[in-house]
């Protein structure tokens, strides 16, 4: 017998917000699968159980990623079901060469950097995707046999319900706590079938061998469920005490530069390689990913040099993850290397991350041109300015962004140096500290760290010179 949409919507969707009118509308990725297809119609139906016209509220998404021949065919059937059903539909492409190596890692990211785009592009901050309770297993598995070493063992908490994307859309995975053979048997009572992707059943893709394990090995994938809960409970924790422990013991200067206060307890123990409470620990990760502007944060067995040279009597100085630390007498300070800066042009309108470390939203009638600051552009305008810039150290000036503008008529330019002074930023361009390895598929665990990092822009513009 078919199982009710009733009796799976009250778990699935409890913990999404109905959206009011006014709204955009909640983006539903549907690939066609059994998975995808259910949460369609689940999606529909909590909607409609709302008092609203899904048609007006829902939008179904397809990514075309051009990678097998009968692709687009399978975005034109779900587009098929979508009109059947009164829901809107668009077909979203992966245009452009593929990498020969690690396909369904750029897959990955290709998609949601589209859903991202459309999201944006339609005015709504919400996606829906269709992970189930064995797509969890799988991942948390996959995790489980990494060698050891690589990582932190923070994946083992695997997929959380809500992450967030740098731009603030949230996807949520209402079918996470749901299994795949539950969302077939509510799918038997509609009337057409779902499409089976080829790749499924190929096993040179660890997920599908790991799926082939997992089916004839159902205690191994219960162990691996009850790993990722208990593993999520562990890093939320982590994130909280983490993110209370850089509220406490960091500034954050102009440069920017961000330091430990002398105060701060690290706990380095031990006569032989030092040891490191894990709390302070997961802050100096924080710290080398808001300095270094990296992706991802380091793995803690990078930081042993630096906690060698923090027991070593003296000032210090290191780079790790793009990330100079200072040790000095008062304080632990952490800024950006001078390597590997590049520049950006941004035309009125557009949004980017330059450097990782700095987030730009253009609405100024005139493009605007970022670069990091070089010793002449900073002679120049000290000596224009009758003023020394400040930055302690000043080394980390280097590394600072300098904003070139458009002033009056054609030729004329203006700059400013948004994270040491705070005059001279175009009007309609909004800056603000970013941190990808934080914010960008940041994982409801995490919300904590993400909260702290966001609070950071007032104390900086507290600390900037006039």
């Amino acid at each position: 017998m078919a199982i009710s949409a009733r009796d799976i919507i009250s778990t699935a969707f409890r913990d999404i917000p109905v959206p009011k009118s006014g709204d955009g509308p909640i983006i539903v990725a549907v690939s066609g699968g059994s998975d995808s297809l259910a949460l369609l119609f689940l999606a529909k139906a909590w909607i409609e159980g709302q008092g609203r016209n899904a048609g007006g509220v829902l939008h179904a998404v397809t990514i075309d990623h051009g990678l097998r021949p009968e692709a687009a065919a399978e975005a034109g059937y779900v587009a098929g079901v979508c009109a059947g059903i009164g829901v809107l539909h668009t077909t979203l492409a992966w245009e452009g060469a593929k990498p020969a190596f690690g396909l369904p890692d750029a897959a990955r990211r290709s998609r949601y950097a589209l859903l991202d785009q459309f999201a944006h592009d339609i005015g709504t901050e919400t996606i829906l995707t269709g992970h189930t309770l064995d797509d969890q297993a799988e991942t948390v598995f996959m995790r489980m046999m990494r060698p050891a070493g690589e990582g932190d063992g923070r994946g083992l908490a695997g997929m959380a319900r809500k992450t967030w994307l740098y731009g603030g859309t949230c996807i949520h995975r209402p079918l996470l706590s749901i299994s795949r053979q539950t969302l077939r048997d509510y799918l038997a009572g509609f009337p057409q079938g779902w499409i089976e992707d080829p790749t499924n059943r190929d096993e040179s893709y660890e997920r599908v061998r790991v799926r082939t394990l997992l089916r004839s090995n159902p205690s191994l994938a219960a162990k691996a469920l009850a790993l990722a809960d208990v593993s999520g409970r562990m890093r939320n924790v982590m994130a909280r005490d983490c993110a209370d422990w850089l509220d406490l013991n960091t500034n954050v200067e102009p440069g920017p530069v961000y330091e430990i206060r002398a105060a701060a307890r690290l706990a380095l123990e031990g006569s032989g390689p030092a040891r490191i409470s894990p709390v302070a620990e997961h802050a100096i990760q924080v710290l080398v990913a808001l300095a270094g502007g990296r992706e991802h944060m380091v793995p803690r067995r990078r930081l042993r040099p630096l906690y060698d040279m923090l027991t070593i009597p003296g000032p210090g100085r290191m780079t790790i993850g793009g990330a100079v630390i200072e040790k000095q007498a008062s304080k632990i300070a952490f800024y950006r290397e001078v390597r590997n800066l590049g520049s950006l042009l941004l035309e009125p309108g557009e949004a980017a991350i330059w450097d990782g470390r700095l987030h730009l939203f253009n609405e100024s009638p005139s493009p605007v041109f970022v670069e990091p600051a070089k010793r002449d552009i900073i002679k120049a305008h000290e000596d224009e300015t009758g003023r020394r810039l400040m930055a302690k150290p000043r080394q980390a000036l280097r590394s600072t962004p300098v904003i070139h503008s458009q002033t009056g008529g054609e030729t004329g330019q203006a700059l400013c140096f948004p994270l040491v002074e705070n005059t001279g930023v175009p009007k309609g361009l909004s800056v603000r500290l970013a941190s990808p390895a934080i914010e960008h598929f940041c994982p409801q665990f995490d919300a904590p760290l993400r909260d702290w990092v966001r609070s950071l822009d007032p104390h900086v513009s507290a600390s900037l010179q006039p």
